[in-house]
C-alpha cells in the first residue's frame, strides 16, 4: 500500500464507499472541488481517481452535471434459451419471487392483443395467469405475468412457487419440454402500479419482454414481463455467414 499511487488510494477508498452503500446507486458523488478538499489532493490527482472509477464501471459521467454512481446491472444472455433463474444463479445472485396475483382466465386485454400461430387453438381455451414480482437479492427487477394453457397444465400450486423455479416445477410435475421459443423486446413506459412494485421513479425506463414457448409446435407458455431498464440488460450475439 505504501507504494500505491495516491490516486489509487483514493480510488480504493471511493470504491469501498460505493460498494458498502455510503454512496448509493444513481446518487451524485461530491463535486471534484469538494472531493479535493476531502482528500487534500490536486484536481489532476482526483481526476485520475475518478477516471479509474469510470473505467471500472463504478460511476457514469454526465458532462456539466457531475459524476453519478452506476447502478449494479443484471444480465441475461440470449444466445440460447434460459430462464431468469438460471441466468442469475450463474451470477451467484439470490433470487426472490413474490406472487402478486393468480387466476384462471379465458382472455384478457393482453391475450386479446396477440395474433399468434396457435395449432389446435380453441377460442375458449383457459389459461393459468400468474403474476410475480421477481427480485435479485433485495432489488425488484421485473413484473412477470405468465400464461399457461390449462389443457397442458391442469393445476398449478402457487403455494410452492415463492422461491422455486417455475420451469423446474412444471418440468417435475408435467414433464414439460420446451422445444422452441420466440422473444420480443420493446421499450415501455411503466404505469403507476408497475413503478410502485418496481420501486422506481417516473424517469426510469423499462423494457417489455414477451416470450412465447412451444412444445413440439404447441404454444404452452406466454410471458409478459416488465423489466427495469436501469438494472437489467439482455446480451445477444450475431454471426455473419462467410
Amino acid at each position: 500500500m505504501k507504494d500505491m499511487p495516491l490516486y489509487k488510494t483514493i480510488y480504493e477508498d471511493l470504491r469501498k464507499k460505493i460498494e458498502d452503500g455510503t454512496y448509493a446507486e444513481n446518487d451524485a458523488l461530491p463535486s471534484e472541488r469538494v472531493l479535493c478538499q476531502m482528500y487534500h489532493v490536486s484536481r489532476s490527482t482526483m481526476r485520475s481517481a475518478l477516471d479509474e472509477l469510470y473505467r471500472n464501471n463504478y460511476i457514469v459521467k454526465s458532462h456539466g452535471n457531475g459524476n453519478f454512481i452506476k447502478p449494479k446491472m443484471f444480465e441475461r444472455k440470449m444466445t440460447k434459451f434460459n430462464s431468469f433463474t438460471t441466468s442469475l444463479e450463474a451470477q451467484h445472485t439470490l433470487i426472490r419471487n413474490l406472487i402478486i396475483d393468480y387466476e384462471v382466465v379465458t382472455t384478457d386485454k393482453y391475450l386479446d392483443s396477440l395474433t399468434l400461430p396457435m395449432p389446435d387453438f380453441a377460442a375458449n381455451i383457459r389459461w393459468h395467469k400468474l403474476t410475480r414480482l421477481r427480485s435479485a437479492e433485495d432489488t425488484p427487477l421485473m413484473i412477470e405475468t405468465n400464461y399457461f394453457p390449462q389443457w397442458r397444465f391442469y393445476e398449478i400450486d402457487t403455494n410452492v412457487l415463492g422461491d422455486t423455479s417455475l420451469y423446474g416445477y412444471l418440468r417435475k410435475n408435467y414433464n414439460m419440454e420446451i422445444t422452441d421459443a420466440n422473444e420480443l423486446l420493446s421499450p415501455l413506459l411503466p404505469n403507476n402500479r408497475e413503478r410502485t412494485l418496481l420501486q422506481i421513479s417516473r424517469n426510469i425506463p423499462c423494457m417489455l419482454d414477451e416470450l412465447f414457448c412451444y412444445e413440439r409446435k404447441n404454444l404452452i407458455a406466454i410471458h409478459h414481463t416488465v423489466v427495469r431498464g436501469d438494472k437489467f440488460k439482455f446480451q445477444s450475439s450475431s454471426y455473419v455467414n462467410g
